[in-house]
């Protein structure tokens, strides 16, 4: 077979090179070099089986002769009787049929893709039910405690509210691919149900299809190319819960997290000592403008994309340790530019932090630190990006990214394979003064998370996974949020998660 797979491929290879084949011939013959080498792969893997198969066959023969071999130690012993060829071969017969079954079992759960390469189908199927006291931006997800009887209050001259929603739900499929130059092919994508809402008569309200995350990998031995709408390499980490996943827990306390487009290298060097990496990476990021309480149906030029150029990037980090015993510690920056009305530009900059640090074997403390301005856009800077000024005795105006500051931090302990608990911080914060002494914001917008400052969320949650693929998990929050001239807002949310992972 193999001798067969290497003449088709012989010929497939002279074909290429050759100048009398036609273009449409040329890319038919690649595409079936493709599928052969795919094949030739798949009958490797058989080949393997086999001979797993024949370990297994000679196993059963040594144990039949040492049964059918007195034992010379012990003459006086009654001999015990040896096993006729018949049941022998019964019991040869019946291991290789729970062999037959798991290898059957294993070719039913393969999904089989049109470039016949490995593609795995991932999902985690969520139930979240809530109960929220106060009033938030959004009762199935809510990340801010907001003034009742605002034009967001979902319940107006309302503080209570309940139900229970499965938009959170993940769908995913992750490929491997070749090995192109020494480097290993790979590629996901996951979609959620949280990209808007539709009803109809007969139904209520139904999650439209998101893509939340996706990528293609390619991967050396030291090295990383990967092309990605995934959170900024400067946010690496997201606080454990089960009952914040369309947006990851702390999300606007806190938490960078905004997923978008990007392009990023990544070279790891291994240290002395076991298990010990220094990692450096660059990216480019797509500076998308965010539409915190609209769905649109069209993709508008934001004030990022407006500039002409992408966000810069960069994360030097140190790792240790390998899973529950895994210590890191990173720092990273970010810049970029965004473009307004007017010709108006102004520079958006970050520095970030984060670490994770393990304290035994069932403790560990995660966090993220950042400092910057005109982070609107990436999860911060309660929801602004810039301020706006009067210039003295004119009535023009002028515009100043706004300063922002946050951070999150997780204790978690693992009380055994099964059970484990979080409780967690985060806080977003932008300059009151800047806010205070800029152009009152009634005079720009009537969104009311505008009119917001700091916010601030507190985390406890438990979750217990009897089996790998069962999920229950109880979490409370505390949503407190600050207006800018006033005092704080609260909101309580209680819920209750039933998943399953496949």
């Amino acid at each position: 077979m193999t001798s067969v797979l290497c003449f088709f491929l012989t010929l497939v290879a002279q074909a290429q090179t050759g100048t009398t084949i036609e273009s449409p011939v040329a890319r038919q013959l690649e595409d079936l070099a493709t599928s052969l080498r795919a094949t030739q792969q798949q009958v490797e893997q058989s080949l393997q089986q086999i001979q797993r198969m024949q370990a297994e066959i000679d196993r059963l023969h040594a144990q039949l002769a040492a049964k059918e071999t007195p034992s010379p130690t012990s003459p006086a012993t009654m001999p015990q009787p040896i096993p006729t060829a018949a049941e022998v071969t019964e019991e040869v017969s019946e291991d290789l049929d729970v062999l037959k079954s798991a290898a059957a079992q294993q070719q039913q759960t393969k999904v089989e893709s049109s470039s016949r390469l490995p593609v795995r189908l991932t999902g985690l199927v969520l139930f979240n039910a809530f109960v929220n006291r106060g009033t938030v931006d959004q009762i199935d997800l809510p990340s801010a405690a907001l003034i009742p009887n605002t034009p967001l209050d979902p319940i107006p001259s309302g503080n209570t509210s309940t139900g229970a929603s499965l938009r959170q739900t993940i769908l995913g499929l992750e490929g491997t691919g070749p090995v192109l130059g020494g480097a290993q092919t790979s590629a996901r994508v996951s979609m959620d149900f949280f990209g808007g809402i539709t009803s109809s008569a007969a139904s209520g309200p139904a999650g439209i299809v998101r893509l939340r995350t996706a990528a293609i990998t390619a991967a050396w031995a030291h090295d990383t190319l990967e092309a990605s709408y995934d959170t900024p390499l400067i946010s690496p980490l997201s606080p454990e819960s089960f009952a914040t996943v369309a947006l990851p827990s702390l999300a606007w306390s806190g938490n960078l997290w905004t997923w978008a487009p990007q392009f990023a290298w990544k070279h790891s060097v291994a240290l002395r000592g076991k298990d010990r990496n220094l990692s450096f990476q660059l990216g480019l990021l797509d500076p998308q403008t965010l539409n915190v309480a609209n769905i649109v149906t069209n993709v508008a030029n934001g004030v990022g994309e407006a500039s002409g150029w992408p966000s810069y990037e960069t994360r030097l980090s140190f790792s240790s340790g390998r899973e529950n015993h895994r210590f890191e510690l990173g720092v990273g920056g970010l810049y970029g530019r965004q473009d307004y009305t007017g010709n108006q530009q102004v520079d958006t900059w970050a520095t970030t932090a984060d670490w994770r640090v393990p304290f035994g074997d069932r403790w560990h403390l995660s966090g993220e630190l950042y400092r910057g301005r005109g982070l609107g856009d990436l999860g911060g800077g309660a929801y602004r990006n810039v301020v706006t000024y009067n210039f003295p005795n004119s009535a023009a105006t002028y515009l100043r990214a706004l300063d922002a500051e946050g951070g999150w931090l997780q204790w978690s302990h693992r009380f055994s394979s099964i059970l484990n608990a979080n409780a967690s911080i985060g806080q977003d914060s932008a300059s009151g003064n800047e806010i205070r002494s800029s152009v009152p914001l009634s005079s720009i917008t009537t969104d009311p998370l505008f009119g917001y400052a700091r916010n601030r969320t507190i985390v406890g949650n438990v979750i217990f996974r009897p089996w790998s693929s069962i999920i229950v998990s109880p979490e409370y929050r505390r949503l407190q949020s600050w207006l800018t001239s006033a005092g704080s807002n609260r909101a309580n949310i209680y819920t209750l998660t039933f998943g399953y992972q496949f």
